[in-house]
């Protein structure tokens, strides 16, 4: 029985003969190879599973069956790009060919002449309209329209079922496993213009797929000019002639451009049992141990495209689809913009390898991104992608699958993916890229199937995150997420006298709510007032700490306010931001508790979904700096627990405590959101961690008042400081040029005050002392207070403070020998 793919050159310099397997043979006879590039740079041969074409050529610059160099592709998608306007528009540009396709030829030249390339694109003398054929050509057509510029336009076909987007044409891939093809992509304006369409494959044997689609076409959106792009042409004198006859018929010109053209003949056939054999052989492989780590890339795309996709089995799905892939249309800019994002991936991946092989795997139709992905993650990194092409596997020398494994698709709909020619041990990771995050159920059978190649290291890294309804309180989801766990149905608020009870006898204060304070008519009048009274030294004090942020951190940061009161202010951040310096900051709010540290799965996550980007903390003011040394302590912790630095560093309005270096001001001025509780702070009450309500995977959780929306002021003073910073650029630099000369050392003078007010009261417990406007408006709001110490009664700071002492009666002591404003002291239940 003959094994070998075996390739021999006979009398005629244009003949090829191949041994696929067994008695199957082929002959390739070469009509034109222009740039005179080698066969076997190109392509081998296997024998596929597919009665309607026994034969397939697997090529050497798709990276789907076969893992390449990505500039190897890169360059092939330029090259036809080259020879495209060249043939078309008489765009003639020898050295630029010559350069591209030595660098093809030469692997060890082709990143430094892609690179040299791409700098220089062509511009198209007219629109174009560009279209992909999945699921093996959508690399290289994108990788082929990534070299124009101008009035461009890309689609590519695609097996989704979309039932909420304008249908645009439907055709069939007779000869393929996965025969049903849907192009939905563009602008009906775009389709209805007289554009050339230039349609890209890899490999023309028939071509029958390409008179499918021009008759679709021509049938809604008839032009006269078309052109294909392919790496092989070995359409027989009777497939051309069809060509021919359609031209004719329909009044259209088809120019096909190839690297390669000729003819192919079949013989023979190959036996299925000993196949099967050697299949079996082949993917005889147990799973080992492997660590797998998750990656979400979310910030480096476009808000994702949301469309009713229909599976398999008539199931409707709401699915998020990546518009940087085509699918639904994209111009020559949105592609130039890709590139930059891409990138930064790039290099944000190479910077999580470790080993010197690397493998970065596609998936199905999702090739380009992934490719380009690998491109720039450094030397040593090879790409390749799933297909669900099933090829008979077969270890031997020249052969297209010398392995192969086959698992269910991560896109379900009993779909069954293979992957070829992956050696054992042959990488030491592996990032598989996949467009969108899917359930784990759904990947665990490709998993399972990686797990088997000896890859100690694989990272799943996800385009899009699955499309969670995000908990927002009563703020947008442009403003800000929680990672809280929604508890309101699960928990009762405890009066204040027993909590405080319970507190002061042990109880942890995060176990338990307080019943929210309902403010009297005065109060809120108060508030109305005092917000527009301090509006202006708010924005001020929010556009420092802002700038020193960016001046501290930079721009490529994640806001993690800690809930409840830093809520408020990390919008404020995150808006002065977007206000001066255009850039969208992810901004999350997540629970810290004294006593029991950061929410530490929320921490996971923001680190999950924005991998390589800096964390910048923000609370609204500093008391004792109690919290200020939870997040220290935190911080150490998810350093052991995770193995991730994160910076310590806590930006607040206002740090009366001096134990930050990154603050608005150190004033202990009146903050109106301090005034009030959920009401101004979306919503949301404080956080609460107790084993009966939160689980070992859940975040921290917290009560939605949603009963209170009526009285809710939480937008209006969000709302209303952001008006104040269009008023404020002239004073923003000569604030920042104050601070500068400011001494930013962290004294924890605050605490030091705290513990003379401690043995002056005789106070055991210093958790009993609050001192600061926000602190003790709290103790008026939430606890049993004692009394209230003010420094100066005539500040007017302290007019809402002196109001709810009033209201509940506590009497107020003035007691000038201390840095903040007022100091709330909470009363011992046991003497």
């Amino acid at each position: 029985m003959k094994t070998n793919v075996t390739k021999t050159y006979c009398q005629e310099s244009n003949k090829y003969e191949y041994n696929i397997i067994d008695a199957l043979n082929m002959i390739i006879r070469v009509k034109d190879n222009h740039y005179n590039i080698p066969l076997n740079t190109l392509f081998t041969m296997a024998a596929r599973k597919n009665p309607k074409r026994s034969f397939l050529f697997v090529s050497k610059v798709l990276g789907k069956h076969i893992p390449i160099n990505p500039y190897s592709a890169l360059l092939a998608n330029l090259i036809l790009a080259t020879k495209y306007m060249d043939e078309v528009y008489n765009i003639k540009d020898e050295t630029r060919i010559k350069e591209l396709v030595s660098g093809f030829i030469d692997q060890n030249n082709c990143e430094d002449m892609y690179k040299k390339a791409i700098q220089t694109p062509y511009a198209l003398p007219e629109p174009n309209i560009f279209i992909g054929f999945a699921e093996t050509a959508t690399g290289i057509a994108q990788g082929i329209f990534s070299y124009f510029k101008g009035k461009g336009f890309y689609t590519h076909t695609t097996r989704d079922i979309v039932l909420n987007n304008d249908f645009n044409i439907a055709f069939e891939e007779e000869h393929s496993h996965a025969k049903d093809h849907n192009c939905y992509g563009l602008s009906e304006e775009v389709l209805k213009s007289d554009a050339p369409i230039v349609l890209i494959d890899d490999e023309l044997t028939t071509g029958k797929t390409i008179l499918n689609i021009i008759k679709a076409l021509q049938s809604k959106y008839p032009r006269k000019t078309y052109a294909v792009l392919s790496i092989l042409d070995w359409r027989s004198d009777d497939d051309i002639n069809k060509f021919n006859e359609i031209e004719r018929d329909m009044g259209i010109s088809i120019k096909v451009i190839s690297l390669v053209s000729g003819n192919i003949e079949i013989e023979g056939s190959a036996n299925i049992n000993c196949i099967k054999q050697n299949e079996e052989v082949a993917i005889c492989v147990e799973e080992s141990d492997v660590s797998i780590e998750y990656l979400m890339l979310d910030d480096y795309f476009d808000k994702p495209l949301s469309y009713t996709s229909l599976d398999g089995e008539g199931n409707e799905h709401i699915t998020p689809y990546l518009k940087e892939t085509g699918r639904f249309g994209i111009s020559c800019s949105e592609q130039n913009h890709i590139s930059n994002e891409i990138a930064k991936i790039g290099e944000l991946l190479n910077s999580k390898r470790t080993g010197d092989k690397t493998l970065c795997l596609g998936t199905e139709e999702f090739m380009y991104i992934p490719m380009m992905i690998a491109a720039h993650m450094g030397q040593g990194v090879k790409y390749h992608s799933t297909t669900r092409s099933p090829i008979y596997p077969l270890n031997k020398a020249e052969y297209g699958a010398k392995n192969g494994f086959s698992f269910e698709s991560p896109g379900g709909s009993g779909v069954i993916n293979y992957l070829y020619n992956i050696p054992y041990e042959g990488y030491d990771e592996l990032f598989l890229i996949l467009e969108r995050e899917v359930s784990p159920n759904r990947l665990d059978s490709m998993v399972g199937t990686l797990k088997m190649l000896g890859i100690p290291k694989i990272f799943i890294v996800y385009c899009l995150s699955a499309e969670n309804k995000p908990f927002t309180g009563s703020y947008s989801k442009n403003d800000v997420v929680f990672l809280l766990k929604n508890i309101s149905d699960s928990i009762i608020e405890t009066d204040t006298e027993d909590k405080e009870e319970a507190i002061q006898s042990g109880v942890h204060y995060s176990e338990m709510l307080p019943v929210e304070y309902k403010p009297t008519e005065n109060y809120i009048n108060l508030f109305h007032k005092s917000l527009d009274e301090s509006a202006r030294k708010v924005a001020l004090a929010v556009a420092v700490v802002s700038e020193k942020i960016i001046s501290n951190r930079g721009k490529d940061i994640v806001l993690v306010s800690l809930a409840r009161a830093g809520t408020p202010i990390g919008i404020l951040i995150k808006r002065y931001l977007e206000n001066n310096y255009g850039i969208k900051l992810p901004h999350y709010s997540v629970s810290i508790i004294r006593g029991k540290g950061i929410d530490e799965n929320a921490i996971a996550y923001i680190l999950k979904h924005h991998p390589g980007k800096e964390v910048q903390f923000i609370d609204g003011w500093t008391g004792k700096g109690a919290i200020t040394k939870v997040l220290i302590e935190a911080c150490k912790q998810i350093k052991e627990s995770l193995g991730v630095d994160l910076n310590s560093d806590l930006a607040v309005l206002a740090d009366p405590a001096y134990c930050t270096t990154t603050f608005g001001t150190r004033e202990d001025f009146l903050i109106p959101s301090a005034c009030l509780n959920s009401t101004v702070s979306g919503l949301v009450s404080r956080t609460v961690h107790r084993e009966d309500l939160i689980g070992p995977n859940d975040f921290h959780g917290a009560k939605f008042y949603e009963e209170m929306m009526d009285d809710d002021v939480s937008n209006i003073f969000i709302d209303r400081i952001t008006e104040e910073f269009s008023l404020i650029q002239d004073e923003i630099e000569a604030e920042i040029n104050l601070h500068k000369e400011l001494s930013h050392e962290v004294t924890w003078k605050g605490l030091k005050d705290i513990e003379i007010i401690q043995t002056a009261f005789g106070i055991e417990d210093i958790n009993l002392i609050k001192p600061g406007i926000g602190e003790t408006t709290r103790v008026l709001l939430r606890r049993v207070p004692w009394k209230v110490l003010v420094r100066d009664y005539e500040s007017d700071n302290l007019k809402h403070i002196l109001l709810l002492a009033k209201d509940r009666g506590v009497p107020v002591e003035e007691y000038p020998h201390m840095t903040y404003g007022c100091c709330g002291l909470i009363k011992p239940l046991k003497e």
